[in-house]
């Protein structure tokens, strides 16, 4: 979705996808809903979110957690290492 943005001709130097799912995640729409925001440098636009630090051996649980979940879904290990640069 990024390259694709970053390809079309609109300003778009980064994205962010936000997918609501459920009542308690401001979901008004009871079917797959995704928005997402071409964004640029001096765009203004924020998400309010308490963005405190949080201890490093909850988030590593909650990981393993999420991981257990997709393997009952049946999805593949997934690598653990993430980009510094976005695909363009």
């Amino acid at each position: 979705m990024g390259r694709a943005l970053r390809r079309s001709g609109l300003r778009c130097e980064g994205v962010n996808i936000f997918l609501a799912d459920g009542e308690a995640a401001f979901q008004e729409v009871f079917h797959f809903h995704l928005h997402v925001f071409p964004r640029f440098v001096g765009d203004a636009f924020r998400i309010e979110a308490n963005w405190g630090t949080r201890d490093r051996s909850l988030l590593d649980r909650e990981a393993e957690a999420v991981h257990s979940g997709l393997a009952a879904l049946g999805f593949p290990e997934m690598e653990t290492g993430g980009r510094s640069e976005p695909l363009t």
